[in-house]
């Protein structure tokens, strides 16, 4: 049945009101997915139009405006948008804007702030006036931010008043009313005299035209020494007549630039000016002088043009010309009118620049790479003068001069040149090019976070020597592969040997340095093959001292996957574990430190012993899991960072998850002050980049950093190649304190009870007790069946999130089984709170229909990343060939079981590796029986068939050795 439209009554939604103080901020803020949190539509259409609002502030396209109230004034800026591209995004954001934007804000939503701004409860008639109002209201608060209070005004000058409300968080204006109409309707006019004409149809256009080079005349003899065609002093520079510039007068279309009508056909026939223009222009002829004398209340030159009957061109001179170019344009194109350049005006190459070369060669750089970070080691530069990418001589600068013109052609190029930078130059050779700098400051020199600069702009920056092979060159090019190492107990594939060849390169310059593969390229033998590589060379030349301890610092849920890749790679190494509350301190510490090659702590005990830790000279430290330092400001980043070590690096899958403040945060450690202070990154880069997609800043950036960060995906072709179908990996997770608490108290109590129960109720007691401790490893709230919280508490938890959260980074999907459905529902339940995105859940009492559902759902191509599986349930019968990681949250013990599982999307239709991780809580039952299982893999089908049903058959003394927990155990 139809409901009459009639009947239709309207609803509440909730809105989140914010000071517009802020609201650049908060929307950059909520616009970036991060877990947890999903932005919706109008928070990413609101982040669009305030990026807009900010791009209007900062190319000074604003007016100042003044609205009346009831008793007052209100000063405030508005957006005065200017150029075609700002019409057709302004049409592309109304036509665009999502339906909830339009909603009516309610009376008791509305703060003293937003209505100070006009935001009242009055009903919006359209998208357009939600848009500009909008607009504004994010324009004014933009430009209060970038402006200081001018203090008081004088009590009777209104205008005083109005200027002083300009720069004030609330604008208000205590005025006559009489006196702020006036003011207002003076403003009105002044404003429509620099309203565009992009909503109105047709705007003036001025189109600036260079001379023929071929068709000047021989230069005047009284201001050059050469005339046209004639070599100057300095070879392919030409001296050509002041004269032949051209400014042309034309009609265009506001909304379509692409629409020009030249002055002649205007004054021709208004006819064919109107059938052009495709729009009803009644007077072209009037339009076209009343927009030039717009134009010359801006531009004086053009009321030369008004003084003809029609006038269609202005000539100007070389002077002139410059003038236009330098000062007019953009004030016009400001105001509205549209000005059409040539294409060289807007060529950086096309202007006077700094170049600079720094280099050195390796020995000069590695002198001093073990007192620190490579970045503060000084190199040897040189500043050359740049025009168009090659250089000038003193000579031909001297020539430049001699010639007194702004615009000059220079190897058959048109280029403007100014006297003063002309003057800076030949200053530059005068005063000696040659210099000092550190690496840091020459790799930031044609960038904004360079300090100085050499009195003209710096258009570029070489390398030559060792700089010019890690900057200049690929990576292939510059970094051998390295030979897997004697001692390492396994293979390195072609790609691994890169990353050793890598690490070890920079090593050698004293830099630092990021291992970004994707995760399961194994980012940690990669890093222990160097820590062999390095004690092997050391052996070779019996003079050097140990290399000393290499300090790794992770997340307390890979803790124990450190210390296991080394036992079984890197057997070698005498590995400590620094952590639990019985940790050593003092010269107990300091002596266990240097005792050992590696040393495995979390972020967590860094923060707590860093006055301790910092007082240590550590060979390396190493960051594993390194976006845990993306927060700049937390006190476990500022702990790090003040650990004393030759060498730095860093692992991750994810060196950016949500902001590049992400990426300087990582390489400040890594390389400190390669990327400037936090806040010259974010306006330098940051702002640019996240904002405005800012192309040339991204290219400034990845140059900076490119030879740091090591980046490798399964999707690279060097790297599929080298990659088994399968790829499977124990992650070894730690005990958290109430863990091991509770493991130790259950173990206690339930295996007294096995040696006490009878044949008949024994077997029943054993499982009991099995099932309780892999419930106490999975996490407490499963061993207590209650409501408590989960975060914190369980050391699988926690690496089942970083893994979860590396998988949605890199847009991968996964499957996760457990046997246990209790375990599934929190599992669900933590992810979908953690990540922010739907995990879909199939277990045994799923209905057939549903099954199928979920099973479609998770295959179409934008399903969602989680599928949650019980083992028995899911483990056979489903294709789910769009996950490319597998996770067994517990074991089953039975690899044969666990096979089956993961054959899930390891079967045919599978197009990616596949990545299986077994989670196992160290020094548990889980590890002692994955043990058994090892040994016996011959055997494990025939003797594990039954899942734990062999453990039954075990003897008091050999359930208690499988059970206990180990005395190294973290807790």
């Amino acid at each position: 049945m139809d409901v009459p439209v009639d009947r239709v009554s309207p609803w509440t939604v909730p809105a989140l009101v914010v000071d517009e103080s802020t609201l650049g901020d908060v929307l950059d803020t909520l616009a970036v997915d991060s877990p947890g949190v999903v932005s919706g539509d109008t928070i990413q259409y609101w982040h669009a139009v305030a990026s807009l609002a900010d791009e209007f502030v900062r190319g000074g396209r604003v007016v100042p405006h003044l609205e009346l109230r009831e008793e007052c004034g209100a000063a405030m800026w508005r957006a005065l948008p200017s150029t075609s591209e700002d019409f057709e995004r302004l049409s592309t954001l109304r036509k665009s804007m999502p339906p909830l934007s339009r909603a009516q804000v309610t009376d008791d939503v509305v703060d003293h702030a937003t209505e100070a701004k006009s935001w009242g409860a009055a009903e919006v008639q359209s998208a357009r006036d939600v848009l500009v109002r909008t607009l504004d209201v994010c324009v004014d608060a933009f430009v209060r931010n970038r402006l200081t209070s001018v203090g008081q005004a004088e009590e009777d000058d209104v205008h005083k008043k109005w200027l002083v409300a300009l720069t004030r968080p609330d604008g208000t204006i205590d005025a006559n009313q009489s006196e702020l109409e006036d003011l207002r309707d003076q403003l009105d006019e002044w404003t429509q005299s620099v309203q565009t004409a992009g909503e109105q149809g047709v705007r003036l256009c001025l189109r600036l035209w260079a001379p023929d080079p071929d068709a000047n005349i021989n230069a005047d003899p009284e201001t050059d020494s050469t005339t046209e065609g004639t070599a100057s002093p300095a070879a392919d520079i030409e001296a050509v007549s002041p004269e032949g510039w051209e400014l042309e007068l034309l009609l265009q279309a506001g909304d379509d630039p692409s629409l020009l009508v030249e002055a002649n056909t205007v004054w021709e026939s208004a006819e064919a000016t109107q059938e052009l223009l495709e729009r009803h222009l009644e007077r072209p002829q009037e339009t076209l002088l009343e927009e030039l004398g717009r134009a010359a209340s801006l531009y004086p030159t053009l009321e030369a043009a008004l003084e003809e009957a029609t006038p269609t061109t202005l000539d100007l001179t070389a002077s002139e010309a410059d003038e236009f170019l330098r000062e007019y344009a953009e004030i016009l194109e400001q105001a509205g009118f549209g000005v059409i350049l040539p294409a060289w005006w807007n060529e950086p190459e096309r202007r006077l620049g700094a170049r600079l070369t720094a280099g050195s060669d390796a020995s000069t750089l590695t002198e001093s790479a073990v007192d620190g970070i490579g970045v503060d080691q000084l190199c040897d530069v040189r500043w050359d003068v740049v025009l168009g990418g090659d250089r000038l001589s003193e000579a031909e600068l001297e020539a430049l001069a001699a010639l007194k013109r702004p615009l000059v052609r220079v190897r058959g190029e048109w280029v403007s040149l100014q006297e003063s930078d002309i003057e800076t130059a030949l200053e530059l050779y005068e005063n000696g090019d040659d210099g000092e700098m550190t690496v840091a400051e020459a790799l930031q020199a044609d960038t904004e976070l360079a300090d100085t600069e050499p009195g003209l702009p710096v258009v570029d920056n070489q390398f030559e020597g060792t700089l010019a092979d890690l900057f200049d060159t690929d990576l292939e090019a510059w970094v051998d592969d390295a030979e897997t190492p004697p001692g390492f107990d396994g293979q390195l594939r072609p790609y691994q040997q890169r990353g050793l060849g890598w690490i070890r390169y920079l090593e050698e310059l004293g830099f630092g340095g990021c291992l970004a593969d994707d995760m399961g390229l194994g980012k940690t033998i990669q890093v222990l093959a160097r820590l062999v590589e390095e004690r092997t060379l050391v052996e070779e030349r019996t003079n050097d001292d140990s290399p000393g301890p290499t300090l790794v610092v992770c997340p307390l849920s890979v803790v124990g996957n450190w210390k296991h890749e080394a036992q079984e790679f890197a057997p070698q190494l005498d590995t400590y574990v620094h952590h639990g509350a019985d940790r050593k301190s003092g010269d107990t510490l300091t002596d266990a430190l240097a005792a050992h090659d590696m040393i495995a702590t979390t972020y967590g005990v860094v923060r707590n012993d860093i006055d301790e830790l910092q007082e240590i000279q550590f060979h390396r430290v190493v960051l594993d899991e390194a976006q845990k330092i993306k927060n700049t400001g937390a006190k476990r980043t500022q702990a790090v960072r003040a650990l004393s070590a030759h060498h730095r690096f860093t692992l991750t899958g994810t060196p950016v998850e949500n902001r590049l403040s992400e990426l300087w945060s990582i390489m400040e450690f890594c390389n400190p002050g390669l990327l400037g202070s936090e806040t010259a990154f974010r306006d330098a880069f940051a702002r640019p980049i996240e904002r405005y997609g800012d192309e040339r800043k991204t290219e400034q950036l990845r140059r900076l950093i490119r030879p740091f960060i090591l980046r490798r995906s399964k999707t690279d072709e060097t790297v599929i190649d080298d990659l088994p179908a399968k790829i499977e990996r124990k992650e070894y997770c730690n005990l958290t304190e109430e863990q091991a608490t509770l493991y130790k108290a259950a173990t206690d109590e339930l295996l007294g009870a096995v040696e006490q129960a009878g044949d008949m109720e024994r077997r029943g007691k054993v499982l009991q007790l099995i099932n309780a401790l892999k419930a106490i490893c999975n996490h407490p709230r499963q061993y207590h069946e209650d409501g408590s919280q989960l975060a914190g508490r369980s050391g699988k938890l926690a690496r089942l999130d970083d893994l979860a959260t590396e998988i949605l980074a890199s847009d991968e999907r996964a499957l996760i089984f457990t046997q246990y459905t209790s375990m599934a529902e929190l599992i669900r339940q933590y992810l979908q709170q953690q990540l922010g995105r739907r995990v879909l859940y199939l277990h045994g009492g799923t209905p057939q229909q549903q099954r199928d559902e979920l099973v479609e759902t998770f295959q179409s191509p934008d399903g969602p990343p989680f599928f949650l599986l019980s083992l028995r349930a899911g483990g056979t019968g489903l294709t789910l060939t769009e996950a490319s990681y597998v996770i067994h949250y517990d074991r089953w013990w039975n690899p044969a079981v666990e096979d089956q599982a993961t054959d899930r999307t390891y079967r045919i239709g599978q197009t990616d590796d596949v990545q299986v991780h077994k989670l196992i809580c160290e020094g548990t039952v889980e590890e002692t029986i994955d043990q058994t299982i090892e040994q016996k893999r011959e055997l494990a089908e025939q003797v594990l068939a039954e899942g734990e049903e062999w453990l039954t058959e075990l003897s008091n003394e050999e359930l208690r050795d499988l059970v206990t927990l180990s005395e190294d155990t973290l807790s």
